[in-house]
């Protein structure tokens, strides 16, 4: 995960102006506005249990989605861990800023945290990890029981994601550029593996629609109109990039 990390200290400096674009340009940065939003909308107006217990964070970033839970009114205790530095003084920066208690960030990874969760988030992270069930699984054994898990997958089972990965790797072989791997996950993986460690799926949401290989505010309008009209049809299985999903534990 050292390249991983490298790459994402090298992104922090852009990530702030990202979450302040009024209308990307860029889908993948739309992406990432949407997944925050969406989060802090179930959250809120879905998991009120979630109020009074814990919230771990895996993968944080710059702690946006924890500083915005927390902005809505949240009174959970909340924990941040992200492999790079740089992403973690950017959490805490704006952490000593806004002046909220019970927020912890951390440089660390899935291993370094030591509590059960009534919530357990991770967006935009599965990607990045080559034994994605094995990931899946520890963010499983976070939750504690009757809690929630709220991540992020890139859809394996979306033409529209094979069609990009295969141009992205056309385009690094003509360039010369060797990019980072995001790969993906069926959604059948994800629904087997979460089913035996005693989840139940509770919501799934289909978010990016477009390959997103360049900046075009046209495709970016477009995806908007999908996310809005087709996040929840089954149909979007094979047409979005990304997946949310909501797993409740019941065992």
């Amino acid at each position: 995960m050292k390249k991983v990390s490298e790459l994402f200290d090298s992104r922090s400096k852009k990530y702030n102006d990202i979450y302040a674009e009024a209308h990307s340009k860029k889908l993948l940065h739309q992406e990432k506005k949407l997944r925050a939003e969406t989060v802090k909308e179930l959250v809120v107006n879905y998991l009120p249990s979630i109020n009074n217990g814990i919230v771990v964070d895996v993968g944080c970033g710059m702690g946006n989605v924890l500083l915005n839970l927390r902005e809505s009114g949240l009174k959970a205790e909340m924990y941040g861990v992200d492999i790079s530095k740089e992403m973690i003084r950017l959490a805490n920066s704006s952490l000593n800023e806004v002046g909220y208690e019970n927020i912890n960030f951390t440089i660390g990874s899935i291993e370094d945290i030591k509590v059960c969760a009534n919530l357990v988030l991770s967006l935009g992270v599965a990607g990045y990890h080559h034994k994605q069930e094995e990931f899946l699984a520890g963010l499983s054994s976070l939750v504690d029981t009757n809690g929630y898990l709220i991540f992020s997958t890139a859809n394996g089972d979306s033409f529209l994601r094979q069609t990009r990965r295969y141009l992205s790797k056309i385009h690094s072989y003509i360039t010369g550029k060797k990019k980072v791997e995001f790969s993906s996950i069926k959604d059948k993986h994800v629904e087997s593996l979460l089913t035996n460690n005693g989840f139940r799926a509770q919501k799934k949401i289909y978010i990016t629609f477009g390959l997103g290989l360049f900046a075009s505010s046209i495709e970016c309008s477009i995806d908007r109109w999908f996310f809005k009209n087709f996040r929840n049809s089954f149909i979007s299985k094979y047409l979005s990039l990304t997946v949310l999903y909501v797993y409740k534990r019941v065992d």
